[in-house]
């Protein structure tokens, strides 16, 4: 028995590295363009407003490829799919810096977006597959790490390249096209299927109203990270290794507090977790508005505020979880995705919009803003409605499919509901 365990392991192991090699190398090269692309739109004069929409133009495709891409994958299988959509993502890659203008940029950024939502699809859909109840806790966790880390890694190669010269997104290209190698060269069984597309946010909003306003905000918020980010730190004088590192710091805060939350949500009502950690979110913040942007401590309260920004869209989905029947959460994340996603496109609207009226400082206090509607919620849930029974914290990464829930489905691992 000992033996037949070992050897599943082994075989689990083989056929899962080159997909979290492949991811890897998506994440670090995906993470690069999307900081290189805030600062560069700051040095080529992008009014703010434009950055904002040209930005958001990512979270558009990514929406629309949540609902197209697994059609395309049923139709033509998971390593075309694959090695179709990281060509295309490679290309944009190499194509923004041979076409500087607005409109160019807005629509390389659309394509990118639906790209790498049919990857992450992809690799979820591929991982669920390979998952068994012993491993799916522990495929999770790596594929959260795998994200965070490489997202951060990303951003950090900022500093090794100057922004307006082509060769950072030539590396970016090339780390996305070599994602391709994994999956195509080595020998793995694809799955068999993938996951449904089915959602009704209307029957969602009934089902879990604070759920839903949680993953909405929570969008909003980590979409103005991600797309403004770099942009807010290049106009307020940072050099480029100082915005990787400020980029950074946020999605290392996460991975620090995912667990420690989960742990806490699991054991105390989940409404007043959320309470708590919007909050939180509202005053760090807000106290990073009166921090000297030359100062230290302004990536020490970036940290902080990723520690509880990120973490609340796992809360929120396990949330909306604890309200529905076994045979619906499944076919819920693609409701609770596309929710994300319109929060995506949302924030940097508005996060830009702020900074457009008040200055660079408008971009924190867009950050602090968007976690207000989720706290007043919350403590008016709480005084007001009845709990309901809990099942375990399902941590998720912030960019994720309509597949990844469903690698974290609690129905797997014998945790019964409290």
């Amino acid at each position: 028995m000992t033996n037949n365990k070992g050897s599943r392991r082994r075989d689990t192991a083989s056929m899962v590295l080159p997909l979290f090699l492949a991811l890897a190398l998506l994440m670090v090269g995906n993470g690069l363009v999307g900081a290189l692309l805030g600062v560069r739109a700051d040095l080529e004069g992008f009014p703010t407003i434009v950055t904002g929409v040209v930005m958001t133009m990512y979270y558009g495709g990514f929406l629309l490829g949540s609902v197209t891409i697994p059609r395309w994958i049923a139709n033509v299988g998971h390593i075309r799919v694959f090695a179709g959509l990281a060509a295309l993502s490679a290309a944009t890659a190499l194509a923004y810096s041979l076409f500087v203008s607005p409109v160019t940029w807005g629509g390389l950024r659309f394509i990118a977006g639906l790209a790498m939502s049919g990857l992450y699809v992809t690799v979820e859909s591929w991982l669920n597959a390979r998952a068994t109840n012993e491993t799916r806790g522990r495929l999770l966790s790596i594929y959260m790490v795998v994200v965070t880390l490489g997202l951060g890694l990303g951003e950090l190669l900022l500093g090794v390249g100057d922004p307006i010269d082509p060769t950072l997104f030539i590396v970016a290209g090339i780390l996305i096209s070599l994602a391709v190698v994994p999956l195509a060269l080595l020998k793995i069984p694809a799955p068999d299927g993938i996951m449904p597309v089915e959602f009704s946010v209307r029957a969602l909003t009934r089902t879990a109203p604070l759920g839903v306003v949680a993953v909405a905000l929570s969008g909003a918020a980590g979409g103005a990270i991600f797309a403004l980010g770099a942009f807010y730190a290049t106009r307020i004088g940072m050099e480029p290794g100082r915005v990787g590192v400020f980029m950074a710091a946020s999605l290392v805060g996460s991975l620090a507090s995912q667990y420690p939350l989960g742990y806490l949500s699991d054991r105390f009502p989940r409404r007043r977790v959320i309470f708590v950690v919007a909050t939180g979110a509202v005053l760090v913040a807000t106290l990073a508005t009166f921090v000297d942007p030359e100062s230290a401590w302004l990536f020490a309260v970036m940290a902080t505020y990723g520690s509880l920004a990120f973490p609340m869209y796992s809360l929120a989905v396990s949330l909306i979880n604890d309200f529905l029947p076994e045979h619906q959460l499944v076919a819920a994340a693609g409701g609770i995705v596309f929710v994300y996603g319109i929060g995506s496109i949302v924030g940097p609207l508005a996060a830009s919009g702020l900074m457009a009226a008040i200055g660079p400082v408008g971009f924190l206090w867009s950050l602090a803003a968007f976690f207000v509607p989720v706290a007043v919620y919350a403590m008016v849930r709480i005084l007001t409605a009845v709990r309901p029974s809990q099942g375990r914290f399902i941590s998720l990464p912030p960019r994720s499919s309509t597949a990844a829930p469903a690698l974290a489905d609690p129905r797997d691992d014998g945790v019964a509901e409290r």
